[in-house]
């Protein structure tokens, strides 16, 4: 579930706009194990080819941060400096009656079974369980697609151990680069975003809510993990995290990471065609391994450095 969880800074804003996913129900403060200030993963692309005149700085990110966490550092933020435009996954997120209405227009259709059916009957004890700590109605999720369904208990699961989509790296990424007056662009647009999952087979989406109930107990476990993987660059521990659960299946790992770093890369190597400096910001599970997408910009020709 953990790629899941990576994407959660998105699907959370969706969900909090649909009203599906309410604020934490813990009675007190969950006391996270995380680490309070670190350096994350930045590298550094430059052409080798004469029409390679662009630079890029590529920073992996988590989407949903616990709060008072120090992620910056000097060369980060020369590395911000130095940028003429942010480069994030998605633009629009801010408009969360729009997001909300994309959402609602994939994951809800008509003539969906019961989502107690569309686990194995040995989960369905658990599935209640997480449905009643999630605070979404059960017929509320009985109109969604599996993968709506899953994203939104999964979104819940993560509010209540107390982290803000408002403390997402991109969030305070797009507010820094809007008060300096530089563009912003955006790699997909939201509709694409969570068309990704809308379009997966069913056995793939129910394996995605199957992920999510057989983890719930994990949740605060793997978040910690996966954060505190991310902030110190530890790009091994990101690989081996977001290669389990869902990824493992090469079908869905074509559809979520892999194809989208493709065509990510062809969008950058366009970009870096002109001079100018880019700092792109994605989710960090799509900078690491063998399908990163700086790897696939080492293949067209450009120099990939590690510079934190």
């Amino acid at each position: 579930m953990t790629y899941i969880r990576i994407l959660l800074g998105m699907i959370a804003a969706v969900a909090l706009g649909t009203g599906l996913s309410s604020c934490s129900n813990a009675t007190e403060p969950v006391q996270l194990d995380t680490v309070a200030k670190g350096s994350p993963a930045l590298w550094k692309v430059t052409g080798t080819r004469p029409e390679q005149t662009g630079t890029a700085y590529m920073f992996g990110t988590i989407h949903i941060l616990p709060k008072d966490v120090n992620w910056r550092t000097p060369v980060l933020e020369k590395a911000i400096s130095q940028s003429d435009r942010l480069i994030i996954e998605v633009l629009g997120l801010e408009d969360t009656a729009g997001t909300a209405k994309i959402f609602t227009k994939l994951a809800i259709s008509p003539g969906q079974p019961e989502i107690e059916t569309r686990v194995k009957p040995s989960l369905r004890a658990d599935l209640n369980t997480v449905i009643d700590k999630s605070k979404i109605p059960a017929f509320a999720l009985n109109r969604m697609e599996s993968w709506a369904a899953a994203l939104s208990l999964a979104s819940a699961q993560t509010n209540n151990l107390g982290l803000d989509a408002n403390e997402g790296v991109e969030k305070k990424l797009v507010a820094q680069f809007g008060k300096l007056k530089k563009p912003i662009d955006g790699l997909e647009t939201i509709e694409q975003q969570l068309g990704y999952f809308d379009t997966l087979p069913e056995t793939q989406q129910r394996a995605m809510l199957t992920s999510v109930v057989e983890e719930a107990a994990e949740a605060k476990t793997s978040f910690e993990d996966l954060f505190n993987a991310w902030i110190t660059g530890d790009g091994d521990a990101i690989i081996e995290i977001s290669d389990t659960g869902i990824l493992e299946d090469p079908a869905t790992r074509e559809k979520l990471l892999v194809s989208r770093n493709r065509d990510w890369a062809e969008q950058l190597d366009s970009k870096l065609q002109t001079p100018g400096t880019y700092f792109v910001a994605v989710g960090t599970a799509h900078l690491v391994g063998p399908d990163a997408v700086q790897a696939m910009l080492e293949k067209r020709g450009y120099k990939i450095e590690r510079v934190q």
